[in-house]
């Protein structure tokens, strides 16, 4: 630019400020311009831009997310979903790009963001149902919806690291690339890149409340950095993909306050642990996990029961009440389905009964088995589960409250969250089983029975093959083998840690694991009851994993019910346990306990029993009906009353946890979200209002990077101001009307000053020697000395208006207006705020 200008100013849309259509180099007179045709797409979608900006935003939103997304890494086993989920944030951040080349289609960014988000997906998950591959179809939906529920089920049985397969990678990818979809939109799109934290920060949530470490430095250091260069590129590129002109360059002191923001920031991360109690463990210490509030303590229904067996603490989760000759195993849920990486529950089937006075199981011992019957109340002292633990074989459940269901083929009852509900009354029948009795179940398993029981995957290692094999040579019966390999993981080759998969890379259940665990030959409950599923599977034997409580610790209360005795126990969380049930054919579901040092072997598991009973074994276990049925003999157990739940006697509960990391964690979350708009807001008045006074005209070179005029920061002011407090902006008036409508809105006593403002903006705007870095610089030729100003870059006089019409508005607005425009201006929504 030189040192003039003309009376009349091109502007950046291509038109004239005289309002003519924009002209073409080489075109004749309006009469005599090009066809009308060549333009016509012009005038639809505006001038095409051009050069990298939109490009370089777009790598910013990719670079930001994928920084930040290694803080996923101690959430999953391992980072197989990082190169599919870097393809879908790349769909979903350079879709947008594409379509901000014409600057009317910039406001359906947020559009083609998710467009490309559902056609990254679909290319990467969904190919074969899709059009072209990549447009999603009707088959696309309902995949993807299977999937979605295929990993809330993995999700609802795995504990952090949670198992990486297909729909994990899919709920990742997914998440990812929304949040790439927020940023996107907050940055650009609203330009409003401080918000664009929100996204980030959904990254990070996952790692800090559900994971025992939580947030390392170097998932930290890497939401940092792609944050930063979110504002960076935002700072240098206008939200429409422009490269901002050289007076938005200018030096603002912005990098030296985010280095002394960042600075404070790690200084209270550090300082804090040690001034609030409870936030005391990992490196950034977030404080509350989920399922860790107050003194209600969650056990999923999951196979990854380490981080629970290392967390949890002696806080006691429910005591029980029996008349059965010891301690009880307390079963809540089933994990059949294995898949060579991780156990899970298989499908729950449609219609179950909801009908607690009548339980069976599919496959139970036949009636001819002999049983006992015992009454076990149950009190859940620190307890939150969707599974209700109970005893095994249970044929009544009283005192529920809630809907809950009846799964006979894995013996779980499902329903309402328990949370310390009052006392329940379990009745169970369980086969008395000797070693000769389950030696003699020799007949193969029913046809009905599911095949998930049985189901192995194909890549078996060949060290469990060939141990298998080992421990198993020269049994002749299912029972001998299972009880081989049972005695095999209890030796004393075998030892029970809790740490040792952790520090040795191989904690979990899947094959590998199992392997890796056979090899160092240490882990805990999770490894054994795993290992001896996969083992009786490959001889032929079907298992399952029960999740749920081992038997507990015997308190001194004891409760006399109708002459009847009942022993009470206490379980723990570090109670919480995992073991394997074979199915037997005329037995049905066998408990073993292979872990060593851990719950109770039972009797027909040890060596040392009594010699087989006087029965005939065949004919107990060769009976016309398998299905169990109420024997008209047993003893019945006196029906409790209301009185019996008086006389329950709890143990002693722990002292209540306290909730002050997690309502600081809710709070601190509230209160960023809440004051990150006004901040933001205030922030950009207040360095507004320094620009006008001049206070900050000599930090930067003014002749390589010109700043806005007092007049045009001034006049954006008043805008900005006239907006939070509920004026509605229309950009085809001009600044005469747009004053008159704010001086009404204002009433007469700030008339002169709204007034004042717009004088000034509109003989900088229109006037011959508004050039602006003539304003600047100082720099005047010919006529424009004339107007030039005698203090350039200095007007006390507008910000003392804009401090008074500011007032004016705060004092006239009712108060719901003034609590909008403090907590969420409106002004931030418009582009050049």
């Amino acid at each position: 630019m030189t040192g003039t200008t003309t009376g009349q100013h091109a502007r950046s849309d291509g038109t004239s400020e005289s309002g003519d259509l924009p002209t073409s180099a080489g075109s004749g007179p309006r009469g005599q311009r090009s066809p009308q045709r060549r333009d016509h797409p012009r005038r639809i979608l505006g001038v095409p831009e051009t050069g990298p900006a939109r490009w370089v935003l777009a790598l910013a939103v990719v670079g930001s997310i994928m920084a930040a997304a290694p803080a996923l890494g101690n959430v999953f086993l391992d980072t197989s979903w990082f190169p599919p989920a870097l393809l879908v944030v790349v769909f979903t951040a350079f879709l947008p790009a594409l379509i901000r080349r014409y600057p009317r289609l910039a406001l359906y960014a947020p559009i083609a963001a998710l467009a490309g988000w559902s056609m990254g997906l679909t290319l990467v998950f969904f190919p074969a149902t899709a059009f072209l591959g990549l447009i999603p179809s009707a088959a696309t939906v309902r995949a993807a919806v299977n999937l979605t529920g295929e990993a809330a089920t993995i999700l609802m049985v795995s504990n952090a690291p949670v198992p990486t397969e297909n729909a994990i990678i899919f709920v990742i990818c997914a998440g990812l690339g929304f949040a790439a979809m927020l940023v996107d939109t907050l940055a650009i799109t609203v330009a409003l890149p401080a918000a664009s934290a929100f996204g980030l920060v959904l990254i990070l949530l996952p790692s800090s409340l559900t994971t025992q470490d939580g947030l390392s430095v170097l998932s930290i250091v890497g939401a940092a950095i792609g944050y930063m260069l979110i504002l960076g590129c935002c700072r240098w590129y206008a939200p429409d993909g422009k490269p901002r002109p050289g007076a938005n360059r200018a030096a603002s002191g912005t990098l030296r306050r985010a280095l002394v923001l960042g600075t404070a920031v790690v200084l209270v991360i550090g300082v804090l642990p040690g001034l609030i109690p409870g936030f005391t463990s990992g490196t950034f210490p977030q404080g509350s996990r989920l399922g860790q509030v107050g003194n209600v303590g969650a056990l999923d229904p999951m196979i990854s029961l380490g981080n629970d067996l290392r967390s949890q603490s002696n806080s006691v989760n429910m005591t029980y009440l029996t008349n059965a000759p010891g301690s009880l195993y307390m079963r809540m849920s089933t994990l059949e389905d294995f898949t060579g990486k991780t156990w899970k529950p298989s499908a729950v089937p449609e219609n179950l009964s909801q009908d607690m006075g009548t339980l069976a199981p599919t496959f139970g011992a036949n009636t001819a088995v002999p049983r006992s019957t015992t009454t076990t109340w149950v009190s859940l002292a620190a307890l939150s589960t969707n599974w209700l633990p109970s005893p095994l074989r249970p044929t009544k459940v009283e005192g529920l409250s809630g809907l809950w269901t009846w799964e006979p083929s894995t013996e779980t009852i499902h329903g309402d969250a328990l949370t310390s509900q009052k006392p329940y009354q379990v009745t169970s029948e369980t086969p008395e089983l000797t070693p000769d009795l389950l030696r003699a179940a020799t007949q193969k398993p029913n046809t009905g029975l599911d095949p998930v029981f049985t189901k192995l995957p194909d890549n078996m290692p060949g060290i469990i093959s060939k141990t298998v094999k080992d421990v198993t040579v020269g049994k002749n019966t299912p029972y001998d083998r299972a009880l081989a390999i049972s005695d095999y993981l209890r030796s004393g080759a075998f030892t029970y840690s809790e740490k040792t998969p952790v520090e040795k890379g191989y904690d979990g259940a899947g094959m590998n694991v199992i392997a890796k665990f056979l090899e160092v030959k240490a882990g805990y409950c999770v490894h054994f009851s795993a290992t001896m599923a996969v083992m009786a599977r490959e001889v032929g034997i079907p298992s399952r994993i029960v999740v749920g409580f081992a038997p507990g610790s015997q308190i001194t209360n004891n409760v006399s019910i109708d002459g009847v005795t009942l022993q009470g126990y206490q379980a723990t969380g570090r109670d919480a346990h995992a073991w394997p049930e074979l199915y037997f054919e005329g037995l049905g579901w066998v408990p073993f306990e292979p872990t060593p040092s851990r719950g109770v072997v039972p009797s027909y598991a040890v060596a040392t029993v009594a010699p087989e009973t006087s029965q005939n074994n065949s004919d107990l276990l060769n009976g016309a009906d398998n299905r169990p049925v109420a024997s008209s003999g047993a003893t019945d157990t006196a029906t409790a009353t209301a009185a019996a739940t008086g006389p329950l006697v709890h143990a002693p509960e722990t002292p209540p946890q306290t909730r002050l990391r997690t309502v600081l964690l809710v709070l601190l979350l509230a209160l960023l979200a809440l004051a990150s708009p006004a901040v933001t807001r205030a922030l950009a008045r207040r360095r507004r209002l320094a620009l006008i006074r001049g206070k900050d005209s000599g930090r930067a070179d003014s002749a390589r990077s010109p700043r806005p005029t007092p007049e045009e920061l001034a006049w954006r002011e008043l805008l900005a101001t006239a907006t939070d407090y509920g004026y509605r902006r229309d950009p085809a008036l001009t600044p005469a009307l747009q004053g008159e409508h704010i001086a009404v809105m204002l009433g007469a006593s700030t008339e002169h000053d709204v007034e004042l403002i717009r004088t000034a903006y509109e003989k900088w705007a229109f006037a011959p020697h508004s050039a602006p870095h003539l304003q600047m610089t100082g720099q005047t030729t010919g006529q424009n000395a004339a107007h030039a100003p005698a203090l350039p870059g200095s007007r006390d006089d507008l910000a003392d208006a804009l401090e008074r019409i500011n007032a004016s508005m705060q004092s006239g607005a009712i108060t719901w207006i003034r609590v909008r425009a403090g907590l969420f201006p409106s002004s931030l929504w418009y582009r050049g705020h």
